[in-house]
């Protein structure tokens, strides 16, 4: 394969702003959590509209510190979307609590109302949703939910920094949010994370909880882990954080050239943006492809340099959750579904326009092939 002519899934949009950024960092002396990470964190409290910031070095670590915040212990069960990526799974694991996966909407990938309600049980005691491809869910309708039902709603939100819910940025729906900014993420600093809430009680935990529990230098008042963000990671963030919008609106001209271009094709359906998502991030471009085909859609785009991804397995098939739980597909039938039909396609900014167009080219040959071949 040649690589020069390689059209990745996603590349990191990083330049000298961060390069110098970091440089002058470096040089200040001073590189662990401290200035940079105040800065970084105000900076998105003012982006995302919400009273606190909290930066931590991954997004699996605000999940983690947002479930021990919360008390989540052995014998608790918390609700989690089937379709998502593991570690949404994994710290509830982590927590000795009981992960209960709920299905999801086919057009949207993401969980809604009636796929949560079901679920809930006496012992249910937190409902995480996830915003997958960097589309919001429908944040009014479960939080009513959660709300009548006594159930706090966390969010994994870690692909939709910057989306767009009924004219507000993502980031103060739910009691917390939580955000990724590992390196394919619009936002990224490489490895970090960041949890958004408005409640003063739950930041103040959260912030502790980061820094080993401290509360004061060595006086360890809560059970904590070492999640902190350094001043490197947000030096990066702040650069990158003047870029976002840039960011998200090139990837909206990259969705809708998509659109136009693949909606006519009959074995494939282009993503569903449903009427509450003033803006979805366009994380990933996924589109649906005829199950009989897509195996040889990918191969066909492989041999043309063309990068794919089949994105996250389900969890209740994810080996180790497999065989502890025996969850049951037969009602979890959208995300198996899914899984098994959508396809994500280079959506990366730094994509030219003829990359593009050989992308669209390509994918309407091959299944114009398999439509004379039958």
């Amino acid at each position: 394969m040649n690589k020069n002519n390689f059209i990745p899934i996603a590349q990191p949009f990083l330049g000298e702003e961060e390069a110098k950024a970091v440089y002058h960092t470096i040089k200040s002396g001073w590189i662990s959590m401290g200035k940079k990470v105040d800065e970084f964190e105000s900076l998105c409290c003012e982006y995302l509209n919400v009273k606190y910031a909290i930066a931590m070095n991954n997004g699996t670590s605000t999940l983690s510190s947002l479930l021990t915040a919360l008390g989540i212990k052995y014998g608790d069960e918390v609700i989690v979307p089937n379709l998502t990526y593991i570690s949404s799974a994994n710290v509830i694991e982590y927590h000795s609590a009981t992960p209960i996966l709920a299905d999801n909407d086919p057009k949207t990938f993401n969980i809604s109302v009636d796929n949560i309600e079901n679920k809930i049980t006496d012992r249910t005691k937190l409902v995480m949703s996830v915003d997958l491809k960097g589309q919001p869910v429908d944040y009014d309708e479960i939080i009513e939910l959660c709300d009548r039902k006594g159930i706090p709603l966390i969010a994994d939100s870690a692909e939709s920094f910057g989306a767009i819910y009924k004219s507000k940025k993502v980031g103060s729906q739910a009691l917390a949010h939580s955000f990724s900014f590992f390196a394919n993420k619009n936002l990224t600093t490489g490895e970090g994370g960041l949890i958004t809430t408005n409640d003063t009680e739950l930041a103040k935990k959260l912030k502790i909880i980061r820094n080993q529990g401290q509360e004061g230098r060595y006086n360890h008042t809560h059970l904590g882990n070492n999640f902190r963000m350094n001043d490197i990671t947000a030096t990066i963030g702040i650069e990158q954080l003047k870029k976002i919008d840039q960011i998200i609106n090139k990837k909206k001209i990259i969705a809708d050239i998509y659109n136009e271009n693949l909606n006519e094709n009959k074995f494939i359906e282009t993503p569903k943006v449903p009427n509450y998502c003033t803006q979805p991030t366009w994380y990933m471009y996924s589109i649906t492809v005829q199950k009989k085909i897509r195996d040889g859609l990918i191969n066909h785009l492989k041999n043309n340099n063309i990068d794919t991804r089949l994105s996250f397995p389900p969890i209740s098939v994810q080996p180790y959750y497999k065989n502890k739980y025996s969850f049951d597909n037969s009602i979890l039938t959208n995300s198996i579904y899914n899984f098994e039909t959508f396809l994500d396609i280079p959506v990366s900014i730094l994509m030219s326009e003829a990359d593009q167009k050989k992308i669209i080219s390509e994918i309407n040959f091959f299944t114009k092939f398999m439509n004379e071949k039958k």
